[in-house]
């Protein structure tokens, strides 16, 4: 009998576990989201800064703002592959809590 309760305590541990880390995914694919976002638009805004260098008669200043989207895009690159390893993270131990429920449920 206390083998059952020690393994109904457990298989509850682990829902309790496994619906706090489905929600902490969920928030990582929203951040996810909006970071590739956040990506793209910088893409755009830096494919804007060299087709607005080729253009311009003051080269330093235009040269100086895409330097700035340069460094601006690579900080939101940083931030994305951030989040995508946690989001990797999460989902690793979520694939973890999943076979250790299975195993429980087979012994």
């Amino acid at each position: 009998m206390s083998d059952i309760k020690q393994i109904s305590d457990k298989m509850a541990e682990l829902q309790k576990l496994r619906v706090a880390v489905v929600t902490l995914l969920c928030q990582e694919n929203c951040k996810l989201l909006s970071r590739r976002q956040r990506v793209a638009g910088k893409e755009i805004e830096v494919m804007c800064g060299e087709r607005d260098l080729i253009g311009m008669a003051d080269q330093v200043a235009a040269q100086a703002a895409l330097d700035q989207l340069y460094l601006e895009q690579r900080s939101a690159q940083l931030a994305l592959a951030e989040t995508e390893q946690e989001t990797e993270r999460l989902e690793t131990l979520l694939a973890r809590i999943g076979a250790d429920i299975s195993a429980l449920c087979q012994s």
